[in-house]
């Protein structure tokens, strides 16, 4: 899925996750949240390993990352104490984390045996979507 990362949206990058993962895509659950709708039964699923992606409706995928304990937290630590910005500093994910044209896609993982393949779903979606601020360990 090559595409201008402004056009895209949260149901065209699960789309492509169950394309490129066919039957193992079954093995996350994705949750949408809205920055500011962190609470509930569904933020609450999200409290567990697996892959996060910013997307704002204006500027693309922001940011993509894993935890192999706790998605929501670790996403979250880039929009609090670690305060995670663009190389340029023009995206600063402080100033997102109240934003309503943000959302927190997390591809949840339902089976802890297969913690293996949340590193090959982050790989993926680095790799496709190209975030506005890549994970440091990528390049």
């Amino acid at each position: 899925m090559q595409t201008s990362t402004a056009s895209l949206n949260v149901e065209d990058i699960i789309q492509s996750v169950r394309n490129e993962f066919g039957e193992k895509s079954k093995l996350f659950k994705p949750i949408v949240l809205s920055m500011n709708a962190l609470v509930g039964a569904e933020f609450e699923a999200t409290k567990a390993p697996g892959v996060y992606v910013f997307v704002h409706d204006e500027l693309g995928c922001i940011k993509i990352g894993k935890s192999h304990s706790n998605a929501s937290k670790r996403a979250l630590q880039h929009c609090g104490s670690d305060n995670t910005s663009s190389g340029d500093g023009s995206v600063q994910m402080s100033a997102l984390r109240h934003c309503d044209k943000t959302h927190m896609l997390i591809f949840a993982l339902q089976k802890e045996e297969s913690t293996h393949w949340v590193l090959a779903l982050e790989h993926y979606l680095e790799n496709t979507l190209k975030p506005r601020i890549p994970s440091k360990r990528n390049g």
